[in-house]
């Protein structure tokens, strides 16, 4: 208390200015139309002002929830047009059934990613538990990532394009030559197409796919386009391909099952 009476002699003079001028334009403003109009404007002005700057903030700090609703959707209509696209395919014939659904989608969250270094690898928040297990295919709403490596219970290890031990099956959407793609170790933008043969006529920008020729993807997942091809020597191309996944700003993927993969592992390993 003795604090406040301190305070209150040692600035009394400008706390009686203060005063003096809160009545006066209180005054001003009760007894001047205009005055009082432009007082009303300016409060409306600030008071938009400071609503817009708390949308603001609200709608970021409601983004991961819309994230997370946008993957969700993602991977429902990832679900739904494999299941049209296998329904209506001419090798199947009950489309009454859901018995030929080979394909289904699970949306994860990357919670660890590496990029520059020559084996890189990422881990995903589902495991077993979940469904998850070695060998099933990774995706994004960008197109291809990579191939489940491990899986705990609650996580998984992810073989990602960028890792120098991948490889995989793809072919050029204009003339589904198919070849192996895999990454030289260099920029996380772009990997190597191999084993085009050289009478094959290639385009810059020519999109790049999934072959499905693998028991990992369907086919027609994008992979990337081709920025640039050459032929030094032997009868393949050197073919450089841009990919479509940016792995630095990857956070959510979806996980691909495939229910027929052992079956038809185990007929292609009695075969062999």
């Amino acid at each position: 208390m003795r604090a406040l009476i301190r305070f209150i002699q040692r600035h009394a003079s400008l706390l009686l200015f203060l005063l003096l001028e809160a009545i006066s334009i209180v005054l001003l403003v009760g007894h001047n139309a205009y005055q009082r109009s432009r007082i009303v404007s300016f409060n409306r002005q600030l008071s938009g002002f400071l609503y817009q700057r708390v949308d603001g903030v609200r709608a970021y700090l409601s983004l991961r929830e819309v994230n997370e609703g946008l993957a969700e959707e993602n991977t429902r209509l990832r679900n739904a047009l494999s299941l049209y696209d296998q329904l209506t395919d001419s090798a199947l014939v009950k489309t009454d059934s859901l018995q030929d659904y080979r394909y289904s989608y699970m949306p994860a969250r990357v919670i660890q990613n590496s990029v520059f270094k020559q084996y890189n690898y990422m881990t995903i928040d589902r495991g077993r538990e979940a469904g998850v297990f070695r060998d099933m295919g990774v995706v994004s709403d960008q197109g291809l990532v990579g191939i489940v490596l491990e899986s705990s219970d609650h996580f998984a290890t992810v073989i990602p394009i960028v890792n120098r031990d991948f490889r995989l099956s793809v072919k050029i959407l204009s003339n589904n030559y198919a070849g192996i793609l895999q990454w030289d170790g260099n920029s996380p933008l772009h990997a190597d197409l191999h084993e085009i043969p050289f009478h094959v006529t290639l385009t810059e920008g020519d999109t790049v796919v999934t072959s499905g020729f693998s028991s990992i993807f369907p086919q027609g997942i994008r992979v990337g386009v081709i920025e640039s091809f050459s032929l030094d020597q032997g009868n393949f191309y050197n073919i450089r391909i841009r990919l479509f996944t940016q792995f630095q700003q990857l956070f959510r993927v979806d996980v691909i099952r495939n229910f027929r993969q052992e079956e038809q592992r185990t007929l292609e390993s009695n075969t062999d």
